[in-house]
């Protein structure tokens, strides 16, 4: 027979099997760690970034004015809101004794051409009020108040 070959010399060969995906070699460990940690640091960042002041208290801003219904009951959050900002920015023993007159002063002097006499009349003066005795338009009035937060703010490391 001529036709058969004798294969009994290939024993100890064997066919060649697919590489496996695990384990992984090194540098895919190190691609996945430094993903997680890009990852981590993007998430931190952005955590710090959104409670960051002057975000902080613009998004009260823009909740309050979506919120609150009742004129007086904007203008009282408003202006609570207005205190506890400039007492982050100079301080609560040069900004708690302000009050009436001395707080309206506050608000058109830290930053001057912002708020408007009337405006800032009716953040002084309202809270101590019954009801509002004068018309306001609520979006001029809330971003003004954004405007005022973003410039007293922005003097400090918060901006």
């Amino acid at each position: 027979m001529q036709n058969e070959i004798d294969l009994s010399g290939l024993k100890d060969l064997h066919a060649l099997t697919q590489p496996s995906i695990w384990p992984l070699a090194y540098g895919w460990w190190v691609i996945m760690a430094l993903g997680l940690i890009l990852i981590l640091c993007a998430v931190i960042g952005f955590i710090i970034w959104h409670n960051r002041p002057v975000v902080y208290a613009i998004r009260k801003i823009k909740k309050i004015t979506e919120k609150e219904q009742d004129d007086l009951t904007y203008i009282k959050k408003l202006s609570q809101l207005l205190r506890r900002v400039a007492m982050a920015a100079d301080g609560r023993a040069a900004i708690a004794p302000l009050s009436d007159s001395t707080w309206q002063d506050f608000l058109q002097n830290r930053t001057p051409f912002v708020l408007s006499e009337s405006e800032a009349h009716l953040l002084a003066f309202a809270p101590y009020e019954q009801k509002v005795k004068r018309s306001f338009n609520r979006t001029l009035l809330m971003e003004h108040a954004i405007i005022w937060v973003k410039k007293v703010l922005s003097t400090k490391k918060y901006s």
